[in-house]
């Protein structure tokens, strides 16, 4: 069994995590597979733009976690 325990404050996040690492890769997929759709219906764009945006905030993230 995997667990991502995740809480945010004040603009910053952190995030707890136990299980295998590609089991819990299967869990951030999905997660951002629920997000695609989720900015796709909302926004009223294709799922390829929305895909598009989730991983390019992924990346920003990951820019700004490292700075």
């Amino acid at each position: 069994m995997e667990i991502v325990f995740a809480c945010s404050k004040n603009k910053k996040a952190k995030v707890k995590a136990v299980g295998k690492t590609l089991n819990l890769m299967t869990l951030l997929v999905a997660i951002s597979k629920c997000l695609v759709e989720r900015i796709s219906e909302e926004k009223g764009v294709s799922l390829e733009k929305a895909e598009d945006i989730v991983v390019d905030c992924i990346k920003d993230g990951m820019k700004t976690i490292e700075d």
